[in-house]
């Protein structure tokens, strides 16, 4: 079988920087199957050529904050599965451009597939992020910090948990912070770190906080924490135990909190309380390698387009 990967212009492809997962799905992909990689923003999907069995469309194509994807007319037999992206802007129209071209299947990260196929009437599933492994890893540096924080900040964040511990990281005063947030407030002024400095960062601090995005996806950083084998998930806790699902399991591969009092109580915990926090650690690694790669997402990717296009 033959698929093609088409991904918008705007993002080329490329294994590194701002959202690498663009290109890191289809490296894997690569490994597994037969696939072509066009960089395009076709009009009709007979513009991407006749001569294969799926076409994929990568998740810059709704990347496109809160306006509308670039409609594209389904005018061939070729089966189309479109992965969403930022579910949680311009949702509205990114389901409608699902639902025009009529697609075969859609992917998404966002865990409410039911609710998005009822109003689509288009059959979506689930479909994870991961990390590169060679990029989160450890690198044999020992600790450079106790509490790695990065990344923006803004009040549709779960629970605004991220500002209200920002606010009161006085509380971790004898603790050596690594700090790179950047808020809405100040219009996200700060440091944007590079994607070698992020990693090395976090694979170098023994806790991470992150919390889903909003829209309660989980982003990369879980599956970036785990597959350093160094540092520990510290992470809100969420009502809907689909959000996490089997991925992101509390005491087994991560520490979860509910509040800014109860995320300060288990970081200190487990700052003083290394063998317990490193066994943590251990066991989220165990479970990346073992179901959460790469790999294990490119397998599940093509066993979904294969139940539909072996279909009579």
């Amino acid at each position: 079988m033959k698929f093609l990967f088409c991904e918008h212009p705007r993002r080329p492809l490329s294994k590194e920087g701002y959202c690498s997962y663009y290109g890191e799905i289809f490296y894997a992909l690569k490994k597994q199957c037969d696939i072509t990689f066009t960089s395009k923003r076709p009009s009709k999907v007979s513009e991407l050529g006749q001569n294969w069995d799926a076409i994929i469309l990568g998740h810059a194509h709704t990347d496109a904050g809160h306006g509308k994807p670039h409609p594209l007319i389904q005018d061939t037999n070729i089966p189309l599965f479109p992965i969403l992206n930022k579910e949680y802007a311009g949702l509205e129209g990114k389901l409608n451009w699902v639902k025009s071209m009529n697609a075969t299947a859609c992917l998404t990260v966002q865990h409410e597939i039911e609710k998005y196929t009822n109003v689509t009437k288009i059959p979506f599933h689930r479909f994870m992020w991961s990390c590169d492994e060679n990029v989160f890893k450890d690198y044999g540096d020992g600790y450079t910090s106790d509490l790695f924080y990065s990344g923006v900040v803004r009040s549709n964040q779960h629970k605004n948990l991220r500002c209200k511990i920002l606010k009161n990281l006085s509380k971790l005063g004898g603790y050596n912070l690594s700090i790179y947030a950047r808020h809405e407030k100040n219009n996200y002024e700060g440091k944007v770190l590079s994607p070698m400095e992020y990693a090395r960062k976090l694979c170098g601090a023994r806790i991470t906080l992150t919390t889903p995005s909003p829209a309660n996806l989980v982003n990369p950083r879980y599956f970036e924490c785990m597959a350093s084998n160094k540092s520990l998930v510290l992470c809100s806790r969420v009502e809907d135990e689909l959000v996490y699902a089997d991925m992101v399991k509390e005491d087994e591969n991560c520490v979860m909190f509910s509040s800014e009092n109860e995320f300060f109580e288990k970081a200190i915990y487990y700052l003083d309380n290394e063998s317990e926090r490193i066994k943590i650690v251990n066991q989220a690694y165990n479970h990346f390698i073992n179901s959460q790669t790469w790999e294990h997402r490119a397998t599940e990717l093509l066993n979904i387009i294969k139940k539909y296009i072996n279909k009579p």
